[in-house]
């Protein structure tokens, strides 16, 4: 056996894992990414700490839970109104297309009914008195939306 042949049936296995590393990490971040929720916006769901994986290849749908680009960063929050949606809050309740939501907690504010944008949602926290979300920004155009919520890590109490 030559130096070269003995040489690449050593180095053939590392190459063949080096393949698998490049395209796992491809995966990992063109289809998929990575947040840790940061606060209460959206407890029951996901609590404070969580590992939030979100895929990126899907649009959101009415009631997904979506990451998304603000000013002030990333935020994590529920898809409730889409495109040609008319969403509106009164007296600390919400409704989408004239029927009230249920939710967990009250909606404090008022925002006047208005229809979603082509392009755009409308997002609310779970938690419904953070307002860091749609009723602080607007509407969330789908260019800064990161991913749609597809599994998380429950980091709670771990330390």
């Amino acid at each position: 056996m030559s130096r070269k042949q003995l040489i690449y049936k050593w180095l053939w296995p590392f190459e063949k894992l080096v393949i698998l590393a490049v395209a796992i990490s491809a995966v990992l971040i063109f289809v998929f990414s990575f947040h840790v929720c940061d606060g209460s916006s959206m407890y029951p769901t996901i609590s404070d700490g969580d590992m939030c994986l979100f895929y990126r290849l899907d649009t959101p749908a009415r009631g997904d839970i979506v990451s998304y680009k603000t000013p002030s960063g990333i935020k994590i929050g529920r898809a409730v109104g889409i495109a040609g949606d008319r969403v509106s809050i009164d007296h600390e309740k919400l409704y989408v297309n004239g029927y009230e939501q249920e939710s967990f907690y009250t909606v404090p504010g008022n925002v006047a009914e208005h229809t979603v944008k082509s392009g755009e949602i409308f997002v609310v926290n779970d938690y419904r008195t953070d307002t860091s979300d749609s009723r602080k920004y607007g509407d969330i155009s789908l260019k800064n939306v990161e991913g749609v919520y597809f599994a998380s890590l429950r980091t709670g109490g771990v330390s």
